[in-house]
């Protein structure tokens, strides 16, 4: 019953995926499903390659594809190697020994095929507006020859690499990014860039070379309306030749990014989660994404880890897009190639714990322990420090889950081997699991029976010894629990606060086939906790959990919220203002910027008044940051959400409080606080740092019931001195 329910599924979806029309506006467009082919596929390979192979150099926490920014920049190491390497040559005249005579596509092909890979996105054009192919368009805009086809290599490079990847089993996608840095058209006229250049040459790229992905990038120097994004995905979805199979993602404007847009596109960024979206992480096997020469083999990410990635996105219900960086020649790096063939042999023999999988109720099981790890720039070996390598007092990720939904399977994916007990064996414990009796459990690559009992809540699983003899399969390990691991929804909680109240109500959205039961004092929800059946108020900050039961089925994930009862922020009174905000400005020391906390203990290259809290004080666009002070003058009592955007990091305070931490080295992210105030000024701090690649810095809020806005910078004072 469940397999036909399935089929009936699979073809309502086809049949809706093929029957709409998709209106040119978000609300139409993000109904529009994911291809299925995507969310089964779970691993990608991005390729960053153009001219910047060709110096394939940057400072390491940078990215080498932004090699001609850097030059264009200031910045000064970039500057330095290239006159170094290069003498007087300009950036352009590079394209001349982009060679790629050693450019075997399919021998690229069969390298990401034996990864496991399922699909490809290759930079058909990147911010410095190289094109890997042939278009014809890009002389009509440039006065010089500026194409694959008529400089360097003098070849389809794209073309040839979807012709190889079409005969396996990969599918082919590309990359474009909608700007370009210094096109003489985007900087006359953006609108007639977009109109006569950009539309043009990607519709050619979709109707010629028909990819399975369209991965758009360089969105964030204008609004969606100026690339006509919504306009072009109406055509895109409705009537190109790829407008039922063809994966699009969330870079289609400023702002947009994990606001609309079908995939969302994470970048270092090991915690963003998005249970009830589709996404993608990429990363590159070190920090660049363009091939680094600066970068030394400890830069790289071990294969173990690499491994741990993709486990880690999967289990969170996202994809894992891993970034190789060819060089000038049109070789894969060696490190690479080697990385990509060991996670090869990883998924040869579990790759059924991968695809075709969804996210189970809870994607991992935590120790005792710390749970507050912080990425450093490019991430590293995070993974290592969660799984197999913790720092005292630090609890490690035990397990990861995935589910296939249509065989009701679960799996347990094991960063360790667990210890062998006092009884000479060992054993692992799943907490809050309980098998139906007579439930086969086995080692996935060995399909070798497993043992296991029942203790209270918990389900203990026995295993043999380890035997290198017997598991060839390393870095990770994967138990499989048949017909196991069907759970009740999960709530959906909203926490509001109606009429400007201070004090939280909770509502959780009711479903006929469960029940949903709630605690408020830090106790797992049982059948025997409070039972939900109308929305309810708090008197006192809390934490509320809400759990699904369903019959016939596992009882279903938690749902974590706080509940904050809020305080007045009362106003101060500061001596004599003036309008605008006090700011500082910082360079970064040798070794990067990679957190704000690096600004306070900087000397400062700069100083003076800023009007608005943006970017324009920054000394330079990279490894560079900012810290505004002064004070925020709020213009009536009310409850307000403060929302603070940036890439990399930032953080603020109010009232000498700390309340949006944003640090780290990331891409764009929005972080928010809601917070009562009376009345008049009251004191801000905001710190903010770019360390390589895409900037973005804005601070906006929205009054309770009203639109989020730009904080006005009539908002914004300064002690007069």
């Amino acid at each position: 019953m469940r397999n036909y329910l399935l089929v009936c599924i699979f073809f309502f979806m086809n049949a809706l995926l093929h029957a709409q029309t998709w209106q040119a506006n978000w609300g139409s467009l993000d109904q529009r499903p994911v291809p299925q082919w995507f969310r089964d596929a779970k691993f990608g390979i991005f390729i960053h390659w153009g001219v910047y192979s060709v110096p394939g150099w940057s400072s390491k926490g940078q990215y080498a594809e932004w090699y001609q920014q850097g030059l264009n920049s200031g910045d000064s190491a970039r500057i330095r190697y290239h006159k170094k390497k290069f003498g007087d040559l300009t950036y352009y005249q590079l394209a001349d020994r982009f060679k790629a005579e050693l450019y075997n596509p399919d021998e690229w092909a069969h390298i990401i095929e034996q990864s496991g890979a399922k699909y490809v996105v290759l930079t058909s054009k990147h911010h410095d507006g190289w094109a890997n192919w042939p278009s014809a368009l890009t002389a009509t805009t440039w006065s010089m020859p500026w194409n694959a086809g008529v400089a360097g290599p003098h070849r389809d490079l794209l073309g040839d690499l979807f012709t190889a990847l079409r005969k396996t089993s990969v599918h082919p996608g590309m990359y474009y990014s909608l700007y370009e840095w210094f096109n003489p058209l985007y900087k006359k006229d953006r609108r007639a860039y977009v109109s006569d250049y950009m539309w043009p040459q990607m519709k050619e790229l979709i109707n010629t070379y028909r990819p399975d992905v369209f991965w758009t990038d360089g969105e964030w120097d204008g609004p969606d309306t100026l690339w006509r994004s919504t306009q072009f995905l109406a055509w895109l979805y409705n009537e190109s030749p790829v407008k039922d199979r063809v994966v699009t993602y969330d870079r289609w404007g400023a702002g947009i990014r994990f606001h609309h847009g079908a995939v969302y596109t994470p970048e270092y960024q090991p915690n963003a989660d998005f249970e009830d979206h589709a996404w993608e992480e990429s990363r590159g096997m070190g920090f660049s994404y363009g091939y680094n020469r600066g970068e030394d083999s400890w830069d790289y990410n071990s294969t173990q880890s690499l491994v741990l990635q993709l486990i880690d996105k999967v289990s969170r219900g996202g994809n894992f897009l891993l970034d190789i960086g060819p060089d000038e020649h049109g070789k894969i790096p060696p490190i690479m190639e080697e990385r990509l063939l060991q996670i090869g042999d990883w998924m040869k023999i579990n790759s059924e714990a991968i695809y075709n999988t969804v996210r189970w109720r809870e994607p991992s099981q935590w120790s005792a322990g710390r749970q507050d790890y912080t990425p450093n720039n490019g991430g590293g070996d995070l993974l290592l420090k969660l799984t197999v390598d913790p720092d005292p007092g630090y609890a490690v990720k035990e397990c990861f889950y995935t589910y296939n939904a249509s065989h009701n399977d679960l799996y347990v994916l094991l960063p360790k081997w667990p210890a062998v007990g006092p009884t000479g064996t060992a054993t692992f414990t799943i907490h809050d699991l309980a098998p139906a009796a007579g439930t086969r459990i086995e080692l996935l690559e060995t399909h070798q029976p497993l043992s296991w009992h029942q203790q209270g809540g918990d389900c203990i699983i026995e295993l043999p010894v380890y035997d290198p003899s017997k598991m060839k399969s390393s870095y990770a390990y994967v138990i499989k629990l048949f017909n196991t691991g069907a759970f009740a929804p999960r709530p959906a909680v909203t926490i509001d606060y109606p009429n400007k109240a201070i004090h939280p109500l909770v509502t959780v959205q009711p479903r006929t086939d469960t029940k949903y039961f709630y605690t408020l004092d830090g106790t797992f929800p049982t059948e025997s906790s409070s039972l939900y059946t109308e929305p309810f108020a708090v008197s006192k900050t809390a934490t509320v959990m809400v759990r699904g039961f369903k019959s016939g089925g596992l009882p279903g994930a938690v749902a974590t919220l706080p509940l904050q009862v809020f305080d007045w922020m009362p106003a101060i009174r500061p001596r004599k203002v003036m309008p605008g905000l006090h700011y500082t400005a910082y360079e970064g020391p040798d070794g990067g910027l990679h957190s704000i906390k690096q600004l306070f203990d900087l000397k400062p290259v700069g100083n003076g008044t800023a009007v608005a809290i943006d970017r324009a004080r920054m000394p330079r666009k990279e490894q560079a940051g900012l810290i505004f002070y002064g004070y925020l003058k709020v213009p009536a009592d009310g409850i307000y959400t403060l929302y603070l955007a940036s890439d990399d990091g930032s953080g603020l305070w109010i009232d000498g409080q700390a309340v949006i931490d944003n640090d780290g080295a990331h891409a764009s992210d929005d972080r928010s606080i809601r917070m009562p105030l009376k009345k008049g000024f009251h004191s801000l701090l905001l710190a903010y740092f770019n360390g390589a690649g895409e900037a973005d810095l804005s601070l906006q809020y929205s009054l309770e019931g009203g639109k989020k806005a730009p904080v006005p910078n009539e908002f914004f004072f300064q002690l007069v001195k």
